[in-house]
């Protein structure tokens, strides 16, 4: 079913119609976004590097013994359960503006997946951005650089947008979680890759990126009790 859409230009209005599938893809490029904008800079990452700026880590510390449980353990399961809140929001908002009714063309198990190995990369990627920002001292450079490689490189961008942005996509390593969201739910390969390997591909994604955010944390845990200076340095 088509929605109609009305625009306000120039000389009168417009009228340009919208079909099910391209709002369908619209709702999960933009759930997409919102998770890169929680776990990044929204909440979970920036809220690492303020608890180390303001000495938060070092309590942590002395009441525990595991910050890595603290920082990727009952942290990322908290935050994992709030973002789910922002896919709530966005299907309401897509009803109530557009009458759009999600519909999942796969068998919802896969879409659970994706959204749970999605979240687990972002974790980590979040983590990892967090233990760099306090390392330099400074995180206006990290955060510029990862502003502008994640929505090319992280699978925002849906491949239909050009040959390119397919070509990226079917590259990147960290792309195939959210490209298998969108597949998911709307019933199609997005890439010319076998889905069994794109999920392939993202177990292993998240598999190493779990192994670094462990090494970083625990050299981040060892310096702070040795030295008792916060970073990696």
């Amino acid at each position: 079913m088509a929605r109609i859409l009305h625009t306000n230009t120039q000389g009168g209005f417009g009228v340009f119609t919208l079909g099910e599938f391209t709002l369908q893809l619209f709702l999960w490029a933009a759930y997409a976004f919102a998770l890169y904008s929680s776990w990044l800079w929204g909440g979970f990452g920036n809220g690492i590097i303020e608890e180390g700026y303001e000495g938060v880590l070092e309590n942590v510390m002395a009441t525990t013994n595991s910050l890595l449980t603290h920082v990727v353990g009952w942290g990322g399961i908290a935050y994992s359960i709030y973002t789910l809140l922002d896919l709530v929001a966005l299907v309401i908002s897509f009803y109530i503006v557009f009458g759009l009714v999600i519909d999942v063309k796969d068998p919802p198990l896969l879409l659970a997946i994706s959204v749970i190995l999605a979240s687990l990369q972002l974790l980590f990627i979040s983590t990892i951005y967090a233990m760099l920002v306090i390392r330099l001292r400074s995180n206006w450079v990290i955060t510029d650089i990862m502003q502008f490689l994640m929505p090319a490189l992280g699978g925002l961008i849906p491949s239909e947008a050009s040959k390119y942005i397919m070509m990226i996509n079917e590259c990147s390593p960290i792309a195939y979680p959210f490209v298998i969201m969108r597949e998911a739910a709307l019933g199609y390969l997005e890439l010319p890759i076998p889905i069994t390997y794109q999920l392939l591909y993202s177990v292993t994604t998240v598999i190493s990126l779990f192994l670094i955010t462990v090494i970083l944390v625990k050299i981040f845990d060892r310096r702070l009790r040795e030295e008792g200076k916060l970073g990696l340095t």
